[in-house]
């Protein structure tokens, strides 16, 4: 049986199609308008390179779909979600909580925020709910201050709420209590998963449940669909929060990064993600992801970890120019998929970063996406020249070089920022480079970041989606405590658990799955007396005490319990393997610009190489989906995975 895994991205969907034989990836256009088109298209497109009959053959042979999707940050990108209600507590109808007035206000409107003496009076309510109606409010939120230690004023507005717009009314009004989305003591980080979860709930269902409704409509299809989470892990489309799904497909790529960080025994590797629009920038540490305990969405700030992915508007499709000061700036401005940079003669005219690489040499026309697209080569240096070169009063191939050298400054900065603020030396990192153009810039954001080496993957331009189809069925559950590891603290935590053990329960009883299969693990999240905090994993032996807390390094105040209940999918292909090796690959060579110097390269296709071949650069290796460029005075060496290893020659 296939497993089939989809992440749609900015620019290009990628899929990965997989039995126990055979392994294929495809890209496909993202459709902005409507993502299931660009879903059912990668479907498509995976059920051709495989050779069946039509798409209905493919799914009659499949076990999952895991499905990772941009809904989320679209919708609060482009502020396209529904008109929001919110009750708080009165006095802090701008601050939400926070110190100044929030950001999320851009989600609602401070006309739909109303501000509540406590006790509330429940059936006051009604007529505020009214008021909100007339302002064109169709979903309400409801978060009070200290809801975490008692909810009372909370349960009994959303009780009296639902009762007079039930569900089954055209005029429904839904309503949504900050202490059910969230186990938090903040009252704004309380406040403002609330407003995010009901602000992208709608758009979301909507989406996803048009997929699962089209495959089952038009397939016959009754198995599961799946949606990726940032915790790295799945679950069906009815047990999914809108909150799960930020960011999920490139955090999918963080958690392929930490499986090969493990395979190679690296301790410090940086994560580099470029695609057609964005550029992704994470660390893992001892093979798992870094956490942000602070993390800001879209300017709204959270005090829930999440995993630290620190995202430029760097892709292939941004658009080059020139400033003032007759700089090239790039970004963040892209031309997406549609029309896309100038080279697809698709009506873009602007200068993008892929018109450059193609003019240095780094690209080949014909074997764009494995030939499912021409390049041309004259439309991008008539955008290159009437939009950075005669600005410049450079060349077109001085103005390509300064755009692509742009780019690799910009990803560097934003490394050495990063490692800056974790305090780990460039030195003891090494780059995992991926994503649709992370191929091309390995080596040289590796020397202007000062990293030793480098790694590009086999499947390095569908990262994310073999990072997904890594991934298990997985519910999180956290619970704030903030208590010493003492007999009060303990007692609390137990608790804590126990609600939660149960909900993770109930959670997999509704995902159809049996619960005996279900693996519960914990860890607590402890702040030491100077601030630090640390996660400590906890076994589940029965109740907790102090002793058992102490024995697993458990020290300093308690501040988050983490339950994660997993059940297990099955086995999954995660590589390619690379036979044979020890040979020099004979390729063939075209003339390329690096640094402004001409050189000419060798070419060869990557799957001509096996484990153990190196190349020399300067070389330029190409794969049916990406480019990986070996810059003069690096090779690269294939190894047992499948990867490529780039060094410094000599180094």
């Amino acid at each position: 049986m296939y497993t089939i895994d989809i992440d749609v991205g900015g620019t290009l969907t990628d899929g990965l199609f997989g039995n126990a034989e055979q392994l294929a990836s495809v890209k496909v256009d993202t459709t902005p308008h409507d993502l299931t088109a660009c879903f059912l298209d990668c479907l498509q497109a995976g059920a051709d390179q495989l050779g069946f009959d039509d798409l209905g053959a493919l799914l009659a042979e499949t076990q999952l779909i895991r499905w990772s999707t941009t809904i989320t940050t679209n919708v609060l990108a482009e502020r396209s979600g529904p008109r929001l209600g919110l009750f708080v507590s009165e006095g802090n109808e701008h601050s939400l909580y926070g110190q100044d007035s929030s950001p999320a206000l851009g989600l609602l409107g401070q006309d739909s925020v109303i501000g509540l003496k406590q006790p509330v009076d429940q059936q006051a309510v009604l007529t505020l709910v009214k008021s909100l109606l007339e302002r064109g409010v169709r979903r309400v939120c409801i978060s009070l201050a200290g809801a975490f230690s008692d909810a009372s004023d909370e349960q009994g507005m959303k009780a009296v709420i639902e009762q007079q717009y039930p569900d089954h009314f055209l005029g429904a009004v839904p309503a949504l209590a900050g202490s059910d989305i969230c186990k938090h003591p903040d009252d704004m980080t309380r406040t403002h998963y609330a407003l995010i979860n009901a602000y992208v709930h709608g758009p979301l269902a909507d989406t996803l449940f048009k997929a699962e409704d089209r495959l089952r409509d038009e397939y016959g299809w009754k198995r599961q669909l799946l949606i990726g989470h940032q915790n790295g892990g799945v679950a069906r489309v009815a047990k999914t929060r809108a909150v799960d799904t930020i960011e999920s497909g490139p955090t999918m790529g963080l958690y392929a990064s930490a499986e090969f960080a493990r395979r190679y025994g690296l301790q410090h590797v940086v994560a580099l993600d470029i695609g057609g629009t964005t550029a992704k920038v994470s660390l893992i540490s001892d093979g798992t992801p870094s956490l942000n305990r602070a993390p800001v969405v879209f300017d709204i700030p959270l005090k829930m970890p999440a995993p630290d992915v620190f995202s430029i508007a760097l892709g292939g499709g941004s658009v080059a120019s020139v400033d003032s000061n007759s700089q090239v700036q790039l970004g963040p401005k892209s031309m997406g998929a549609y029309p896309g940079p100038a080279c697809y003669d698709l009506g873009g005219t602007e200068a993008t970063l892929t018109d450059a690489a193609l003019l240095l040499g780094y690209l080949n026309p014909d074997n764009f996406l494995g030939g499912a697209r021409v390049l041309s080569a004259e439309a991008a240096r008539e955008a290159i020249q009437a939009h950075v070169a005669a600005p410049l009063g450079a060349s077109v191939e001085a103005a390509a070089t300064q755009i692509v050298n742009r780019a690799a400054d910009m990803l560097a900065e934003s490394i050495k920022s990063r490692l800056a603020q974790a305090g780990l030396a460039a030195s003891d990192c090494a780059l995992f480079a991926f994503g649709g153009n992370g191929g091309m810039f390995a080596t040289s954001v590796a020397a202007c970041a000062g990293l030793a080496s480098a790694y590009v993957f086999d499947l390095g331009a569908v990262f994310s989606v073999l990072g997904s189809s890594l991934a298990d069925i997985m519910h999180v559950y956290e619970h704030a405590l903030m208590v010493k590891a003492d007999k009060s603290g303990t007692a609390r935590l137990n608790e804590a658990l126990i609600a939660m053990r149960a909900e993770a329960m109930r959670d997999m009883e509704g995902e159809g799955l049996d619960t005996a299969q279900v693996q519960l693990t914990l860890e607590l999240d402890t702040c030491k007396p100077d601030g630090a905090v640390a996660t400590k994993p906890v076994a589940l032996n029965g109740a907790l005490d102090a002793k058992s807390l102490k024995a697993s390094g458990v020290d300093g105040q308690i501040e988050m319990a983490r339950l994660r209940a997993v059940y297990a999918i099955g086995e999954r292909v995660a590589t390619r393997p690379a036979a044979g090796g020890g040979r020099t690959a004979t390729p063939t060579s075209r003339s390329t610009i690096w640094d402004g110097s001409s050189a000419e390269a060798s070419v060869c296709p990557w799957d001509s190489l096996a484990a153990g071949d190196t190349v020399a650069g300067a070389a330029v290796i190409e794969g049916d989906n990406t480019t990986y460029l070996v810059a003069p005075g690096w090779q690269l060496q294939k190894d047992e995975f499948a990867n490529g290893h780039l060094t410094k020659k000599g180094g």
